[in-house]
């Protein structure tokens, strides 16, 4: 899947996603994101900006890339720009 960036980032969850598709093979990706109903026109659209997913997507996302990209990602500004390292997610343990 090639991906077409703009020149501004439009939030923290297309930078995160941008990121995780550069990150896994076509295959895994076309997988995982037809497993939730998530073709190439809806992820252009979610990477730059035009289209923000809903709740239940948001959820959907986060699970099919192994919460490399969470929900909240998604309402916040980003972080970076195309192309800066994206850290990687660190789990708290449970108290």
């Amino acid at each position: 899947m090639r991906l077409y960036l703009g020149a501004v980032v439009p939030n923290e969850g297309a930078r995160r996603f941008a990121a995780w598709l550069n990150a896994v093979s076509s295959a895994h990706a076309a997988k995982a994101l037809g497993a939730i109903g998530v073709d190439a026109m809806h992820v252009d659209r979610m990477i730059t900006g035009e289209l923000v997913p809903g709740q239940r997507q948001r959820f959907d996302i986060a699970r099919a890339t192994g919460h490399a990209v969470l929900v909240r990602d998604w309402s916040q500004p980003a972080f970076g720009r195309w192309g800066d390292p994206v850290p990687a997610r660190r789990m708290r343990r449970a108290a």
